[in-house]
């Protein structure tokens, strides 16, 4: 029998993985006027061209979100797969759900399904799964 946490990081990786879908479900237009509001309030604060901080608050979304994601599946999978592969594992997982949710993307109008997202996906992966890993996985080895 599976630990008390191993279900509740399962969950909050459903959660998690959900909450991305349902956000990219959103249609490009209705999407760019989210991401152009927070980039408009920034601009009070920073001093950068408009369309650079739009540019920003899009792609920092897709890194926290899979960082998030990642930290989740970490956390999970570690009560399931040896020791040395929780890394890749948690990483594979997070990356490859980057790649089906730019696919996803595609069939949702105004959006685009773009290799540079998917890259910047498993980036913020790779750091989510790197951050768990180091706390809570290698840390419990020392």
């Amino acid at each position: 029998m599976k630990p008390k946490a191993f279900y509740i990081w399962i969950g909050l990786s459903i959660l998690c993985a959900a909450g991305i879908f349902i956000f990219s479900s959103i249609e490009g237009t209705e999407s760019a006027a989210a991401s152009m509001t927070i980039a408009g309030y920034l601009r009070l604060v920073l001093d950068l061209d408009y369309d650079i901080l739009n540019f920003l608050v899009r792609k920092t979304a897709h890194v926290i979100v899979f960082f998030i994601l990642s930290f989740c599946v970490t956390n999970a999978v570690k009560y399931i797969v040896r020791r040395d592969r929780i890394f890749l594992v948690a990483w594979g997982v997070s990356s490859v759900y980057g790649v089906l949710d730019e696919i996803h993307q595609y069939f949702v109008p105004g959006r685009v399904c773009a290799l540079s997202d998917m890259l910047i996906n498993a980036f913020g992966a790779f750091l989510g799964a790197g951050l768990a890993y180091m706390l809570f996985v290698r840390r419990r080895e020392q």
